[in-house]
Protein backbone atom coordinates (compact mmCIF):
# COMPACT_ATOMS: atom_id res chain seq x y z
CA UNK A 1 0.00 0.00 0.00
CA UNK A 2 0.98 3.60 -0.55
CA UNK A 3 1.24 6.27 2.15
CA UNK A 4 -1.24 9.09 1.62
CA UNK A 5 0.21 12.41 0.56
CA UNK A 6 -1.21 15.86 -0.01
CA UNK A 7 -1.62 16.62 -3.69
CA UNK A 8 -3.96 16.39 -6.63
CA UNK A 9 -4.65 13.90 -9.39
CA UNK A 10 -3.48 15.13 -12.76
CA UNK A 11 -4.02 12.86 -15.79
CA UNK A 12 -3.52 9.41 -17.27
CA UNK A 13 -1.58 8.39 -20.38
CA UNK A 14 0.12 5.46 -22.08
CA UNK A 15 3.57 6.84 -21.28
CA UNK A 16 5.51 7.50 -18.10
CA UNK A 17 7.21 10.85 -17.58
CA UNK A 18 10.51 11.91 -19.13
CA UNK A 19 13.39 12.19 -16.68
CA UNK A 20 15.11 15.54 -16.19
CA UNK A 21 18.88 15.96 -16.22
CA UNK A 22 18.78 16.27 -12.42
CA UNK A 23 16.79 13.01 -12.19
CA UNK A 24 19.38 11.18 -14.28
CA UNK A 25 22.20 12.53 -12.11
CA UNK A 26 20.45 11.22 -8.97
CA UNK A 27 19.92 7.80 -10.57
CA UNK A 28 23.58 7.62 -11.54
CA UNK A 29 24.58 8.03 -7.87
CA UNK A 30 22.46 5.10 -6.69
CA UNK A 31 24.32 1.93 -5.73
CA UNK A 32 23.24 -1.65 -5.10
CA UNK A 33 23.01 -3.35 -1.73
CA UNK A 34 25.09 -6.47 -1.11
CA UNK A 35 23.91 -9.95 -2.12
CA UNK A 36 23.89 -10.89 1.57
CA UNK A 37 21.52 -8.02 2.44
CA UNK A 38 19.27 -8.88 -0.53
CA UNK A 39 18.92 -12.49 0.69
CA UNK A 40 18.30 -11.28 4.25
CA UNK A 41 15.52 -8.92 3.09
CA UNK A 42 13.80 -11.75 1.21
CA UNK A 43 13.94 -14.04 4.25
CA UNK A 44 12.68 -11.30 6.57
CA UNK A 45 10.02 -9.81 4.27
CA UNK A 46 7.06 -10.97 6.38
CA UNK A 47 8.76 -9.90 9.62
CA UNK A 48 9.45 -6.42 8.22
CA UNK A 49 5.80 -5.91 7.19
CA UNK A 50 4.58 -7.23 10.54
CA UNK A 51 6.83 -4.68 12.25
CA UNK A 52 5.56 -1.99 9.90
CA UNK A 53 1.92 -2.57 10.83
CA UNK A 54 2.70 -3.01 14.51
CA UNK A 55 4.62 0.26 14.51
CA UNK A 56 2.12 2.29 12.53
CA UNK A 57 -1.09 0.53 13.64
CA UNK A 58 -3.94 1.65 11.38
CA UNK A 59 -3.08 5.35 11.55
CA UNK A 60 -0.52 5.29 8.75
CA UNK A 61 -2.96 5.13 5.86
CA UNK A 62 -6.11 7.11 5.29
CA UNK A 63 -9.02 5.19 3.79
CA UNK A 64 -8.97 5.25 0.00
CA UNK A 65 -12.22 7.14 -0.49
CA UNK A 66 -11.63 7.47 -4.23
CA UNK A 67 -11.87 3.73 -4.68
CA UNK A 68 -15.61 3.36 -5.35
CA UNK A 69 -15.73 5.97 -8.11
CA UNK A 70 -12.53 4.67 -9.67
CA UNK A 71 -13.72 1.06 -9.69
CA UNK A 72 -16.96 1.98 -11.44
CA UNK A 73 -15.00 3.83 -14.13
CA UNK A 74 -12.51 0.98 -14.60
CA UNK A 75 -15.25 -1.70 -14.57
CA UNK A 76 -18.24 -0.07 -16.34
CA UNK A 77 -19.71 -3.48 -17.26
CA UNK A 78 -20.06 -4.64 -13.63
CA UNK A 79 -23.44 -4.07 -11.99
CA UNK A 80 -22.55 -2.93 -8.47
CA UNK A 81 -26.23 -3.00 -7.48
CA UNK A 82 -26.02 -6.81 -7.38
CA UNK A 83 -24.12 -8.95 -4.88
CA UNK A 84 -20.47 -9.13 -5.89
CA UNK A 85 -17.83 -11.26 -4.22
CA UNK A 86 -14.99 -8.78 -3.69
CA UNK A 87 -11.43 -9.54 -2.55
CA UNK A 88 -8.90 -7.02 -1.31
CA UNK A 89 -5.68 -8.91 -2.00
CA UNK A 90 -2.80 -7.63 0.11
CA UNK A 91 -5.43 -5.90 2.21
CA UNK A 92 -3.21 -4.37 4.87
CA UNK A 93 -5.64 -3.01 7.46
CA UNK A 94 -8.50 -2.74 4.94
CA UNK A 95 -8.18 0.86 3.86
CA UNK A 96 -9.77 0.11 0.51
CA UNK A 97 -12.25 -2.55 1.62
CA UNK A 98 -14.02 -0.51 4.32
CA UNK A 99 -14.74 2.66 2.29
CA UNK A 100 -15.73 0.48 -0.68
CA UNK A 101 -18.39 -1.44 1.21
CA UNK A 102 -19.68 1.83 2.67
CA UNK A 103 -20.36 3.01 -0.89
CA UNK A 104 -21.27 -0.41 -2.36
CA UNK A 105 -23.12 -2.22 0.45
CA UNK A 106 -23.92 -5.39 -1.52
CA UNK A 107 -20.27 -6.47 -1.67
CA UNK A 108 -19.51 -9.88 -0.15
CA UNK A 109 -16.12 -9.30 1.44
CA UNK A 110 -12.89 -11.33 1.29
CA UNK A 111 -9.43 -10.15 2.33
CA UNK A 112 -5.92 -11.49 2.79
CA UNK A 113 -2.45 -10.20 3.56
CA UNK A 114 0.81 -11.92 4.43
CA UNK A 115 1.18 -9.82 7.58
CA UNK A 116 -0.55 -11.45 10.54
CA UNK A 117 -0.66 -8.08 12.30
CA UNK A 118 -2.44 -6.41 9.39
CA UNK A 119 -5.09 -9.14 9.15
CA UNK A 120 -5.72 -9.01 12.90
CA UNK A 121 -6.25 -5.24 12.75
CA UNK A 122 -8.63 -5.62 9.82
CA UNK A 123 -10.62 -8.27 11.71
CA UNK A 124 -10.88 -6.02 14.77
CA UNK A 125 -12.17 -3.11 12.70
CA UNK A 126 -14.66 -5.34 10.85
CA UNK A 127 -16.01 -6.55 14.19
CA UNK A 128 -16.39 -2.96 15.42
CA UNK A 129 -18.33 -2.07 12.26
CA UNK A 130 -20.45 -5.24 12.35
CA UNK A 131 -19.14 -6.41 8.97
CA UNK A 132 -18.60 -10.00 7.87
CA UNK A 133 -15.23 -10.45 6.15
CA UNK A 134 -13.65 -13.79 5.20
CA UNK A 135 -9.96 -13.35 6.00
CA UNK A 136 -6.74 -15.31 5.56
CA UNK A 137 -2.98 -14.91 5.88
CA UNK A 138 -1.54 -15.61 2.43
CA UNK A 139 1.91 -15.23 0.85
CA UNK A 140 1.33 -14.62 -2.86
CA UNK A 141 4.98 -15.34 -3.66
CA UNK A 142 4.66 -19.05 -2.76
CA UNK A 143 3.18 -21.31 -5.49
CA UNK A 144 -0.29 -22.58 -4.59
CA UNK A 145 -3.00 -24.41 -6.52
CA UNK A 146 -5.69 -23.89 -3.92
CA UNK A 147 -7.60 -20.91 -2.53
CA UNK A 148 -7.91 -20.06 1.17
CA UNK A 149 -11.56 -19.28 0.49
CA UNK A 150 -14.45 -21.60 -0.32
CA UNK A 151 -15.48 -19.73 -3.48
CA UNK A 152 -13.89 -17.74 -6.29
CA UNK A 153 -14.40 -14.00 -6.20
CA UNK A 154 -15.91 -11.87 -8.96
CA UNK A 155 -13.63 -8.89 -8.47
CA UNK A 156 -10.29 -8.36 -6.75
CA UNK A 157 -8.04 -5.37 -6.21
CA UNK A 158 -4.27 -5.55 -5.90
CA UNK A 159 -3.27 -2.08 -4.74
CA UNK A 160 0.45 -1.37 -4.09
CA UNK A 161 1.00 -5.06 -3.37
CA UNK A 162 2.89 -6.60 -6.28
CA UNK A 163 5.68 -4.02 -5.96
CA UNK A 164 6.56 -5.40 -2.50
CA UNK A 165 7.26 -8.86 -3.96
CA UNK A 166 10.64 -9.86 -5.42
CA UNK A 167 10.52 -9.49 -9.24
CA UNK A 168 11.53 -13.15 -9.62
CA UNK A 169 8.30 -14.15 -7.82
CA UNK A 170 5.81 -11.77 -9.44
CA UNK A 171 4.78 -14.35 -12.02
CA UNK A 172 3.94 -16.79 -9.21
CA UNK A 173 1.84 -14.07 -7.55
CA UNK A 174 -0.16 -13.45 -10.74
CA UNK A 175 -0.73 -17.19 -11.20
CA UNK A 176 -1.92 -17.46 -7.59
CA UNK A 177 -4.38 -14.61 -8.23
CA UNK A 178 -5.83 -16.60 -11.12
CA UNK A 179 -6.77 -19.38 -8.66
CA UNK A 180 -8.73 -16.88 -6.58
CA UNK A 181 -10.63 -15.00 -9.28
CA UNK A 182 -13.54 -15.88 -11.51
CA UNK A 183 -13.70 -12.38 -13.03
CA UNK A 184 -11.48 -9.29 -12.86
CA UNK A 185 -8.50 -7.98 -10.93
CA UNK A 186 -7.72 -4.26 -10.80
CA UNK A 187 -4.05 -3.46 -10.20
CA UNK A 188 -2.56 -0.15 -9.13
CA UNK A 189 1.12 0.17 -8.25
CA UNK A 190 4.27 2.26 -8.54
CA UNK A 191 5.38 3.27 -12.03
CA UNK A 192 8.81 3.68 -13.60
CA UNK A 193 10.33 7.16 -13.17
CA UNK A 194 8.15 7.90 -10.15
CA UNK A 195 9.62 10.64 -7.96
CA UNK A 196 10.01 8.18 -5.07
CA UNK A 197 12.20 5.94 -7.26
CA UNK A 198 14.52 8.84 -8.08
CA UNK A 199 14.82 9.87 -4.40
CA UNK A 200 16.51 6.66 -3.22
CA UNK A 201 20.12 7.23 -2.26
CA UNK A 202 23.18 5.02 -2.13
CA UNK A 203 22.87 1.36 -1.11
CA UNK A 204 19.09 1.25 -1.43
CA UNK A 205 18.84 -0.37 -4.87
CA UNK A 206 18.39 -4.14 -4.88
CA UNK A 207 18.22 -4.49 -8.67
CA UNK A 208 16.85 -2.55 -11.64
CA UNK A 209 13.83 -0.52 -10.37
CA UNK A 210 13.68 -2.55 -7.14
CA UNK A 211 14.57 -0.78 -3.88
CA UNK A 212 14.57 -1.19 -0.10
CA UNK A 213 13.18 1.48 2.20
CA UNK A 214 14.76 2.35 5.55
CA UNK A 215 12.24 0.15 7.40
CA UNK A 216 13.21 -2.94 5.36
CA UNK A 217 10.08 -3.01 3.16
CA UNK A 218 10.68 -3.07 -0.57
CA UNK A 219 9.24 -1.32 -3.64
CA UNK A 220 9.40 -2.11 -7.35
CA UNK A 221 8.59 0.44 -10.06
CA UNK A 222 6.73 -1.04 -13.03
CA UNK A 223 6.83 -0.52 -16.75
CA UNK A 224 3.20 -0.74 -17.90
CA UNK A 225 3.82 -3.29 -20.65
CA UNK A 226 5.85 -5.39 -18.22
CA UNK A 227 2.92 -5.47 -15.78
CA UNK A 228 0.52 -6.51 -18.53
CA UNK A 229 2.90 -9.24 -19.68
CA UNK A 230 2.99 -10.78 -16.20
CA UNK A 231 -0.79 -11.14 -16.02
CA UNK A 232 -1.27 -12.15 -19.65
CA UNK A 233 1.24 -14.97 -19.15
CA UNK A 234 -0.77 -16.07 -16.09
CA UNK A 235 -3.97 -16.43 -18.15
CA UNK A 236 -5.55 -12.97 -17.96
CA UNK A 237 -6.67 -10.60 -20.71
CA UNK A 238 -5.74 -6.93 -20.31
CA UNK A 239 -8.93 -4.88 -20.56
CA UNK A 240 -7.50 -1.47 -19.66
CA UNK A 241 -4.04 -0.08 -18.85
CA UNK A 242 -2.61 3.36 -18.12
CA UNK A 243 0.00 5.40 -16.31
CA UNK A 244 -1.49 7.73 -13.70
CA UNK A 245 0.35 11.03 -13.38
CA UNK A 246 -0.17 12.81 -10.08
CA UNK A 247 1.57 15.91 -8.76
CA UNK A 248 1.94 15.98 -4.98
CA UNK A 249 2.65 19.31 -3.35
CA UNK A 250 4.36 20.29 -0.13
CA UNK A 251 3.09 23.83 0.41
CA UNK A 252 5.33 24.52 3.41
CA UNK A 253 8.51 23.72 1.48
CA UNK A 254 7.07 24.85 -1.87
CA UNK A 255 8.06 21.53 -3.43
CA UNK A 256 6.32 19.55 -6.18
CA UNK A 257 6.86 15.82 -6.66
CA UNK A 258 5.71 14.08 -9.86
CA UNK A 259 4.25 10.72 -8.84
CA UNK A 260 3.76 7.98 -11.43
CA UNK A 261 1.56 4.92 -10.92
CA UNK A 262 0.51 2.07 -13.19
CA UNK A 263 -3.10 0.96 -13.30
CA UNK A 264 -4.70 -1.90 -15.20
CA UNK A 265 -7.72 -4.18 -15.25
CA UNK A 266 -7.23 -7.84 -16.11
CA UNK A 267 -9.99 -10.36 -16.81
CA UNK A 268 -9.45 -14.05 -16.17
CA UNK A 269 -9.52 -16.16 -19.33
CA UNK A 270 -11.21 -19.58 -19.13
Amino acid sequence: MEPTEEGFYSFSSQNSRELTEEDNEKLAKQTNISDFKERKLELEARKNWDKFYNRNKNNFFKDRNWSSEDLKIICPDIDFEKEIKYLEAGCGVGNMLFPLVAEIPKLKLFAFDFSDNAVKMLEERAKELGLSVATAVVDLSIPSISSPFEEQVDLATLIFVLSAIHPDKMQIAAENMRNLIGGSVVVRDYGINDHAMIRFGREARISDRFYVRQDGTRAYYFDLEELCGIFEKAGFRCERKEYLHRMTINHQKNLKAPRIFVQARFIREN
